[in-house]
């Protein structure tokens, strides 16, 4: 079959080939959707480039070094990390490079796009890896769009995509992944909408922020949250963000710009915009048939659809869908700039005072009663700092090895 595979071209049956994403965008545009231009490369890609590298043989040992189950988080980071080197350092066959090339170089030789992943088992009504897999922004040029398929593939077997399919129990071994190249939208406004708040179903969620959606994905950008009706659209609530900052483009990638004053004192959207994202929400929960967790931004009073996926029901079995959890740990170098001050400077000050305060009180005075308000007074400290610990503190822990990732694509060491 072909490599590269056009939305007007791909069918329900392409699913396996171009996975969940690729084939939504690709039903949203047959049905009259604002979809940018777009194509799939398909998981034959993928899999003809591990397997005449030898790669897949090299990621089968290093996934099964250990169970997987009784690997330590730091051996799960290293394992990933190992594996995203053996992407690095080898370069696409010619035979597969050219095939791709002679391609892409008709549609994007001279358009700025996004590489975005769309792994086979994303976007299903029982799992969204929406976050878990790496997506590049404002690539420029073939080779480049070439190399950052290559990056995309590699975010198959990061720490928190293996993480994610352990939890939902999902085979790591025939795991694969199609790739979107997706012309970009230089979004002044942007965002998502939930078709169904998850926490009351006869509500609908919309958070905006300007620029592209980059930051608020990441947490670097705070976005503007209403919450409207589900029926009607009437406004709930609106929760206003400290506007400070938008992800926008560079000369290649994005970076974070402050905004205006102007822009900082007002919210990205106007009632009339509000309206027009809750409409496209709505739309694509038509067509889909469920409650859409739908990407958004708009250019120039234009409204353009990103992606949509299905709202997840959660892990098999009831338990609770830590997706939410597992994408906290993926930051940008920005929002690590941020969370680290905000260790530094309040946590880690806040902790000792706390601990300072509570070595000071001498327990041996006090009453049976107080006693016993006093060890339920810390116990609820303590969980307070362990949530504080999985909040903020392993997200930065993890967030540190974005030195290791940024020496290895620099250096490329064997």
């Amino acid at each position: 079959m072909n490599l590269i595979k056009f939305l007007h071209e791909i069918e329900e049956s392409d699913r396996p080939h171009v996975g969940g994403k690729c084939l939504a965008l690709s039903v949203m545009a047959h049905k009259g959707m604002n979809v940018p231009s777009a194509v799939a490369v398909c998981a034959e890609a993928y899999d003809q480039y591990i397997s005449y590298t030898g790669l897949r043989d090299r990621i089968l040992i290093e996934i099964n070094r250990k169970h997987f189950k009784d690997m330590r988080w730091e051996e799960i980071w290293d394992t990933s990390l190992r594996i995203r080197n053996l992407f690095l350092n080898n370069p696409m066959p010619d035979m597969l490079s050219e095939t791709l090339r002679h391609s892409l170089s008709s549609v994007f030789s001279d358009t700025a796009v996004v590489v975005r992943s769309s792994a086979l088992e994303e976007d299903t009504a029982a799992a969204s890896f929406a976050g878990l897999h790496d997506s590049y922004v404002n690539i420029k040029g073939v080779d480049s769009i070439l190399h950052h398929i290559r990056l995309v593939w590699a975010s198959l077997w990061s720490d928190a995509a293996l993480l994610y399919r352990q939890e939902l129990g999902l085979d790591i071994e025939k795991s694969s992944m199609a790739v979107v190249i997706q012309e970009i939208v230089y979004g002044e406004k942007s965002g998502v909408a939930f078709g169904k708040n998850p926490n009351d179903d006869s509500q609908s969620v919309i958070e905006a922020v300007y620029g592209l959606n980059q930051g608020l994905v990441d947490g670097t950008v705070e976005p503007d949250r209403w919450i409207l009706e589900q029926e009607a659209g009437t406004i709930v609530s609106h929760t206003a963000a400290q506007r400070r900052k938008a992800i926008t483009p560079m000369k290649e990638g994005v970076g974070l710009t402050s905004l205006t004053l102007e822009r900082a004192n007002t919210p990205p959207l106007t009632t009339d915009e509000l309206k027009k994202v809750f409409e496209l929400v709505h739309r694509a929960q038509q067509i889909f048939g469920s409650p859409q967790d739908v990407e958004w931004t708009s250019n120039r009073d234009t409204l353009y659809v990103l992606q949509s996926r299905p709202i997840t029901s959660g892990l098999a079995g009831g338990d609770e869908d830590k997706r939410p959890w597992y994408m906290s740990l993926h930051r940008s170098f920005e929002n690590l700039k941020i969370l680290r001050r905000k260790i530094e400077e309040d946590l880690l000050p806040s902790m000792i005072q706390e601990a300072t305060l509570l070595s000071r009180q001498d327990l041996q005075e006090l009453s049976d009663s107080e006693l016993s308000e006093v060890v339920t007074r810390r116990a609820e400290r303590y969980n307070h700092w362990i949530g504080v610990y999985w909040k903020e503190f392993i997200p930065f822990a993890h967030g540190i090895r974005l030195f290791g990732v940024f020496y290895n694509d620099t250096v490329s060491p064997c």
